[in-house]
């Protein structure tokens, strides 16, 4: 985990021994068998056993998993879209649009102490977290330009220019990063 900045690490720490609640953007399916919802699923585990409140905002597919301290709050399904794949994908596009709106209500609606965002999530949270004035969790599973590239979706340069644009300003608004590898921990020290 880093932390951005000493007083920061100081204040955040201090209030989480208090119950929180805590809007977490997960743009998967969840509960799916599968490596970013295995590590989410785990991170709610941890934190509701630590008595915090967890809503979990996410795709409209997977399983519900019933779990106290977690409410899950799933975005509306667009008729043509049954299922998403792993890595970027076109169907990202209307479905992120989605999931966006359903966290937007969620943060309206309910009081939030922090919010927990995953992968491309995070261009979501950070936008909420600055209007809230709540510090941003980014839980960094993947380098969202190096995704283009290992799931061969795109070759363009505009395109990969735009990804990394959105991945230093997610790192740079975020609070804390978490990664998962050696690798996306000299990323992040890059961008910051």
């Amino acid at each position: 985990m880093l932390q951005r900045g000493r007083r920061y690490f100081t204040t955040f720490h201090a209030k989480i021994s208090d119950p929180m609640r805590i809007l977490m953007i997960a743009p998967e399916p969840f509960f799916e068998p599968r490596g970013t919802p295995f590590s989410e699923f785990h991170r709610i585990k941890a934190l509701t056993a630590l008595g915090h409140q967890v809503d979990l905002v996410t795709y409209p597919f997977g399983s519900d998993v019933t779990m106290a301290g977690l409410r899950i709050f799933r975005s509306w399904r667009p008729p043509f879209i049954r299922r998403v794949k792993i890595g970027p994908s076109f169907a990202k596009l209307p479905l992120d649009a989605l999931l966006a709106l359903t966290a937007v209500r969620r943060a309206v609606s309910g009081r939030y102490d922090a919010i927990h965002s995953h992968e491309e999530g995070g261009l979501i949270g950070v936008a909420l977290a600055a209007i809230l004035r709540v510090p941003h969790l980014y839980d960094m599973h993947s380098s969202l330009p190096q995704q283009l590239t290992n799931f061969a979706f795109s070759a363009s340069a505009a395109i990969r220019t735009l990804f990394v644009g959105i991945e230093r300003l997610i790192v740079r608004r975020s609070r804390v990063v978490i990664v998962i590898c050696p690798a996306l921990e000299d990323t992040v020290r890059t961008i910051d």
